[in-house]
């Protein structure tokens, strides 16, 4: 399993394509922690609109702002997959990004 860790603050107008290449990763056996970090605008309102069918997603939330580091850490620590992906919540995928990665993974093992 590969646990996809987004720090998200004030990312209102990227997160949902963020999420939704995520979403369309050929490879499926992934979770998808997102941390917000305090946000002043409305990210918490559409993530939690846009995860709230995939049980897939998790959703954390810091009661201040403590910056994407800090983030970060708190999505290793509730992480369970067998590999990390990084990701910003202004990024997007390539559907097959995952795949492509553990096959690379496989390869060079």
């Amino acid at each position: 399993m590969i646990s996809i860790i987004i720090p998200n603050y004030n990312k209102s107008q990227y997160i949902v394509d963020t999420i939704n290449s995520v979403r369309k990763q050929t490879y499926k056996n992934w979770e998808c922690i997102i941390i917000d970090d305090f946000s002043s605008d409305n990210s918490v309102k559409i993530i939690q609109n846009e995860i709230k069918d995939d049980s897939r997603f998790y959703f954390f939330k810091n009661i201040i702002n403590k910056g994407g580091s800090y983030s970060r850490n708190i999505g290793l620590k509730k992480s369970v997959g067998d590999y990390i992906l990084f990701l910003d919540s202004d990024d997007i995928l390539s559907n097959t990004c995952l795949e492509n990665r553990i096959l690379f993974f496989k390869h060079y093992k």
